[in-house]
């Protein structure tokens, strides 16, 4: 009876509160140890699946399946088969070798030139240009020395010191000589810059195709190909020898022009100048004496008319010289 009103009191007061803590406690581990199992169920299959399928590619695609599966070769069968290998090995070598050594060598035939034609085409436009306008400065420069010595010899008349130094003057021949001078030195100097420059390219090109040549390899450790070198420095050295030569024929063809050239003003130009200068001169001279005779006779005139006339105060008083 205590037994039975015990367990419905006990029933009535869950049915108003609900669970206890401990109850719903129990409930929840029951829950979660419940999905842990099942978790660990699933993980356990799939390591078992991951386990399987790692045994199967191994057999698959392991390295030792071939040495497995290969018939067992005496030591000179191995020896052979690797003989075979290294063989086939060389000519695929020999073969790659040959078709990179054709390449490098058609870029060497054609690769551009240090100085290409269309460049050296306009340097040399440039070097017409300036010298043109070098002329036509040198023919203006001359053009206002000349206007200044006609101004010289015509203020020289009048001033001595000035017709003096004039004349003592270096001549046109002595400045013309000295200008040459400077100005072949200048070529000189100028040729000297650019075949120092020349050999610093051609120094640094053969740094860098060393440095970044593919044969850099079989030039350390280089073939036997003694006989194809000798020939290659043969043409090399024909070649060298004829550019050489046409370099020279060039350079004296050029001094040549240079030496033979015909100069701006010949010297019966310059003389005849000269003449007509003197000339000018003496007539300028002539005129101005002339001028001078008639202004002192204008002069004496003038004096003898004034001595002639009676003074104002003789003529006022009456008094008679």
């Amino acid at each position: 009876m205590k037994d039975n009103i015990r367990t419905r009191v006990k029933e009535q007061v869950a049915g108003r509160t609900g669970a206890s803590w401990e109850d719903r406690l129990q409930q929840q581990k029951a829950v979660k140890v419940q999905a842990m199992k099942m978790i660990e169920k699933e993980q356990k299959e799939r390591i078992k699946a991951a386990t399987e399928k790692g045994i199967e590619k191994q057999q698959v695609y392991s390295p030792l399946v071939a040495l497995r599966s290969a018939p067992l070769l005496s030591v000179a069968e191995k020896q052979a088969q690797k003989l075979e290998e290294r063989k086939q090995e060389m000519s695929e070598k020999i073969r790659s070798y040959a078709v990179l050594r054709n390449r490098i060598l058609e870029k060497m035939r054609t690769r551009d030139p240090l100085f290409k034609v269309e460049d050296v085409s306009a340097a040399k436009e440039l070097l017409a240009e300036g010298r043109r306008k070098r002329q036509e400065e040198l023919q203006n420069e001359e053009k206002k020395r000349w206007e200044h010595l006609e101004d010289c010899a015509a203020k020289g008349v009048q001033k001595r010191a000035a017709l003096f130094d004039l004349h003592n003057s270096p001549s046109f021949d002595e400045r013309l000589a000295k200008r040459v001078e400077i100005k072949t030195a200048e070529l000189k100097e100028l040729e000297k810059v650019q075949k120092e420059r020349i050999r610093d390219a051609v120094e640094v090109g053969h740094s860098k195709s060393q440095q970044a040549s593919p044969l850099l390899g079989c030039l350390r450790n280089p073939p036997d190909n003694a006989e194809r070198q000798k020939e290659i420095l043969e043409e090399r050295q024909r070649h060298m020898a004829l550019v050489a030569k046409e370099y020279i024929k060039k350079r004296d063809e050029m001094l040549y022009r240079q030496q033979t050239r015909t100069p701006l003003f010949s010297c019966d130009e310059v003389e005849d100048a000269q003449l007509q200068l003197e000339e000018a001169a003496r007539k300028r001279k002539k005129e101005m004496k002339d001028e001078m005779l008639k202004q002192k006779q204008h002069i004496n005139e003038l004096q003898q008319k004034a001595l002639a006339r009676p003074l104002m105060m003789e003529a006022k008083y009456g008094i008679m010289a």
